[in-house]
């Protein structure tokens, strides 16, 4: 089996006249995975106490959240294409053909018409020079300024991913593979590079470093890398390293693109497939395939990984070792989140307070959520998003 791989590490080499880094005249790639945690079993009972104070991945997580008794308020009604944004006090909320301004205090609601065309719709919201910016998947630009939304820029292609806002550029990827940069001072834009998409699902996922690269994840199977110095996009073969030298077979369906501890890089499968990577060695420090799909994950700053799979939260350890589990029979899971050292599980019909220490659900607070779920920190309230409403979660 090392040689099938060598053999296809070779091929892969000899075809790419760009790749990056040194390869010494006698590197083997090593399968250096802890085999013993290469699978994972549900007789597994060597578990003992996790804390999860400080969430550190996803990016939108906050660590200082302190609710005990959990309120949902429904701010809004919205559609499954409403982008939101938020600042110091307001909520930016884009939907339909609106723009929305929501104090957080008093729940005043400014609303602003965007104008869109019909087959328009606003693809995300940034703020750059204390001006919000609405970005259309036409690549049209609009602000808000003196209670009116103005037409900055428009271009001539289409795009349905988020972009990257990287000092005053914003880098936007059309959605045939064609990388551009806008000058957000003059809006000039320079065509930049082209890429290939591998088959995926576009999805709103995070934009991740390490020391010296970004990663940005055009959809489920497209991982792209740029320096983070100067936003420059290269040709970077990491996730096709990885999917050399892994055991558990390719990596084609990201969760989310791979984040960076203790200079390795966590790629995670939706199909159950965990890796972790070092880019530098083109070395696997640990794997394991949880069998199971893997719906969200949370990753706190001790390097414990917790993952929410369709019946199961399971607890691994820096080293890739199952800790700690939960099963919690919640036939439509959505994502989780951590407050006060409990995890959050939040389905289709509420919200349940797991303690995964003592394996009982000490709360669960009824409500009907749709699918498309997404989440946001801001301050001490988190805010729920589906494809029909806007929610608070508060005290």
């Amino acid at each position: 089996m090392k040689k099938i791989k060598y053999l296809f590490f070779i091929l892969a080499i000899s075809s790419c006249n760009q790749y990056l880094g040194k390869i010494e005249p006698d590197y083997i790639p090593k399968n250096d995975v802890i085999e013993i945690f290469s699978n994972y079993k549900d007789d597994d009972n060597n578990y003992s106490e996790v804390d999860f104070d400080d969430i550190i991945f996803p990016k939108l997580s906050n660590s200082s959240l302190n609710i005990n008794n959990i309120e949902i308020d429904k701010i809004i009604n919205i559609n499954k294409n409403s982008v939101i944004d938020f600042t110091n006090d307001k909520i930016i909320l884009a939907n339909d053909k609106s723009l929305h301004l929501i104090d957080y205090n008093n729940q005043d609601n400014f609303e602003f018409d965007l104008n869109l065309d019909k087959d328009e719709n606003a693809l995300h919201i940034f703020q750059y020079d204390n001006i919000i910016y609405i970005l259309t998947n036409k690549s049209r630009i609009l602000f808000l300024e003196s209670q009116k939304v103005t037409e900055a820029a428009k271009f001539d292609f289409f795009t349905n991913t988020i972009p990257i806002l990287f000092n005053n550029k914003l880098i936007i990827f059309s959605v045939f593979g064609e990388i551009y940069e806008i000058n957000l001072d003059n809006y000039s834009i320079e065509k930049k590079d082209n890429f290939n998409p591998n088959p995926g699902i576009t999805m709103k996922a995070n934009i991740y470093e390490d020391n010296t690269n970004l990663y940005y994840l055009f959809n489920t199977g497209t991982l792209l890398t740029f320096n983070k110095n100067n936003s420059d996009y290269y040709i970077n073969y990491i996730l096709e390293d990885l999917n050399i030298l892994t055991s558990l077979g390719i990596f084609r369906e990201l969760l989310d693109a791979p984040f960076s501890y203790n200079e390795n890089l966590y790629f995670i499968d939706r199909s159950g497939k965990i890796s972790v990577f070092n880019p530098t060695t083109s070395e696997i420090f640990w794997e394991i395939n949880l069998n199971s799909t893997i719906l969200y994950y949370l990753f706190s700053s001790n390097g414990h990984l917790a993952i929410l799979t369709l019946d199961k939260i399971l607890i691994l350890s820096e080293n890739g070792k199952v800790i700690n589990s939960y099963v919690h029979n919640n036939e439509s899971p959505q994502l989780i989140f951590s407050a006060n050292n409990s995890i959050n599980l939040i389905s289709e019909e509420g919200i349940h307070t797991i303690n995964i220490n003592n394996k009982t659900e000490d709360h669960f607070y009824k409500n009907k959520f749709a699918i498309n779920l997404e989440i946001y920190f801001q301050n001490q309230n988190i805010y729920l998003k589906d494809d029909k409403s806007l929610f608070k979660l508060s005290e």
